[in-house]
């Protein structure tokens, strides 16, 4: 085992390459043999076995339909039938005892008669009502009566017998000058054709539904995945159901709750509705996944024993080959390690006195930009207040409300000058000493804005807290100084009347936080330069605000050594939104 970890040798890369072959070759016929076999079923489903069972049970249900037509026919014909009718309908036991020799002899559900003369509706039990033009469930007799048709099928409840759903064969009775006399017919219970689905069910593993035109399932198979009763709003299904409506025949397939799932539709002129067999194309392929697996295993378990051979058969054959050629290249090896570290460390050298001298030049900048900044001011407001002490008797009380202002204003610029360079000050020393904690940033965000709420009433301007209850993970007083810096910002580039929000969301295991303005925005060149400390970025606020454009460049390198980053999207006109993101704490949403 020795030489198999010692990397001049060859045994290993050819023990890898042998099995990487019969692998890779395995694989490949195995993945091959699978979307053939696939696809064979597939189109088999599609082009074969689906289409099969939705023309068996149109057949099931021509059949089983065929005999009641044939009865109904019968008793339109049968003279008796027309004799009774013409006589005056007379003896309603006896027509009662017809009818429920008819059903029962043929083992239908109902049969019944109606006559155009008295309007009865006799029924296998005997009289049980009357129809009318003005009831809504007698339009059947009505529309047979008027129609050109000898017969028709329908599905309706059945009163008589508790509101079944029953499918209906009326048939027309003529007298013997071909006047229309009544209507007669029979009746199958939709408990026929749910036996049919049933054992469709049950032998194939297929799900079947009979739909009428508006949509709407009636009658389901046990098990069926589609549990809503339209089809126009179900789950999946619905993205196809105006194409199933549309076609008399076809093929479909959709998504349901992540699983393929195949259908084929028939139409059933007879009744009016679709047939839909539906299959989930996983149960269908489960025997080839079955196989598949079991291929895999077989294969896996020959190609190991065939490694096992050829890495015995090789180690005998060239252990004592590659002692001799290690022993040599050992010794050559070992200059080469100690050459190459020598140039590794003469380029990192290299590297860090490169980063050297840019942190210096950035850090000289920094302090040149803190001497200039705070000369500025300090020289101003020593100036005015000591023009405010020598001249307080000479001048207007307006005036040196005027003059305090300006103080103020020149304290506020100082003090934010300070601030930024305490911070800064803070960073360098913060690489070992970042209390990083969970924060609650909802609340953290609170503080900064009554912070800058004055600032904010006196520019009209709207602060708005749109932070939901979040926690991050980093140094607390980090969070406090970026959103500070960030809120102040876009008060300064704000108009009256403009609002400011600020509003976080969850990105995988980060937080983003966005800090959105709708003031004068960026030019293109201005967001490309505005967090590098060695460019000089401030500009003028809408109220005549000064900055230094240090408080930009100080949030991203707080936010780089808390393992965050910050970024901008604006352009001018049109405001700017700033982001930046925060470790989540881990467990927590």
């Amino acid at each position: 085992m020795r030489w198999w970890n010692n990397p001049h040798s060859v045994r290993a890369p050819l023990i890898l390459t042998i099995g990487f072959v019969l692998m890779a070759g395995f694989l490949i016929t195995n993945f091959l043999s699978y979307q053939i076999s696939r696809n064979s079923l597939r189109e088999a489903l599609i082009n074969n076995e689906l289409p099969l069972t939705s023309n068996n049970i149109y057949s099931e249900i021509q059949q089983d339909l065929l005999q009641p037509v044939f009865v109904a026919s019968l008793m339109a014909n049968d003279i008796f039938v027309k004799d009774w009718l013409i006589e005056g309908e007379k003896d309603v036991d006896k027509i009662a005892r017809y009818l429920d020799e008819i059903r029962t002899k043929y083992d239908l559900f109902t049969s019944f008669l109606v006559s155009e003369k008295t309007r009865n509706y006799y029924h296998f039990k005997g009289l049980t009502q009357s129809v009318s033009e003005d009831d809504q469930n007698d339009t059947w007799f009505f529309r047979i009566k008027d129609g050109a048709s000898k017969y028709e099928l329908n599905v309706d409840l059945n009163e008589a017998q508790n509101n079944t759903t029953t499918i209906f064969i009326n048939h027309k009775i003529f007298d013997y000058d071909n006047n229309f006399l009544a209507a007669v017919g029979v009746g199958l219970k939709l408990d026929t054709v749910a036996e049919v689905m049933g054992y469709y069910e049950k032998v194939y593993g297929r799900h079947v539904y009979f739909v009428d035109d508006a949509g709407k399932i009636l009658v389901r198979s046990e098990g069926a995945t589609i549990e809503q009763d339209n089809i126009y709003f179900a789950d999946g299904i619905s993205v196809v159901a105006k194409d199933i409506m549309a076609a008399d025949s076809g093929f479909f397939e959709y998504e349901n709750a992540g699983e393929a799932m195949l259908l084929n539709t028939r139409f059933i002129p007879q009744l009016g509705w679709h047939v839909i067999v539906e299959q989930e194309e996983a149960l269908a392929l489960s025997a080839i996944k079955d196989g598949l697996l079991t291929n895999s295993l077989i294969g896996v378990a020959v190609i190991t024993l065939t490694l096992i051979i050829v890495f015995y058969a090789t180690n005998a054959f060239h252990s004592r080959l590659e002692m001799m050629l290690i022993e040599a290249k050992m010794a050559r090896r070992q200059q080469e390690v100690q050459s190459s570290e020598l140039a590794t460390l003469a380029e990192q050298e290299a590297v860090l006195n490169e980063q050297l001298k840019y942190e210096v030049g950035i850090k000289n900048k920094f302090f040149s930009i803190i001497a200039h900044d705070l000369r500025s001011p300090f020289t101003s407001l020593l100036g005015m207040t000591q023009m405010m002490s020598q001249m307080a008797d000479k001048v207007s009380k307006e005036k040196l409300v005027d003059y305090a202002r300006d103080v103020n204003e020149t304290g506020n610029r100082v003090f934010d000058l300070l601030q930024n360079l305490l911070d800064w000050s803070r960073l360098q020393m913060m690489e070992n000493t970042l209390e990083k904690q969970a924060v609650d940033l909802r609340q953290v965000t609170q503080e900064s804005l009554e912070v800058l709420n004055p600032i904010a009433e006196e520019k009209g301007i709207a602060l708005i807290n749109e932070v939901e209850n979040i926690e991050v993970f980093c140094d607390r007083n980090m969070v406090l100084t970026v959103l500070r810096n960030l809120l102040a910002n876009a008060l300064k580039f704000s108009v009256k009347g403009d609002s400011i929000s600020v509003s976080a969301q969850k990105v995988a295991d980060m937080i983003e936080v966005k800090v959105s303005d709708r003031g004068v925005g960026m030019s293109e060149e201005q967001v490309m330069r505005i967090f590098a400390l060695d460019e000089k970025t401030s500009t003028i606020g809408t109220g005549g605000e000064h900055g230094t454009g240090l408080g930009l460049p100080l949030c991203k390198d707080l936010l780089n050594r808390n393992k965050g980053q910050i970024w901008v999207e604006s352009s001018l006109g049109n405001g700017s939104d700033f982001y930046f993101s925060l470790p989540a704490v881990r467990g927590r949403d």
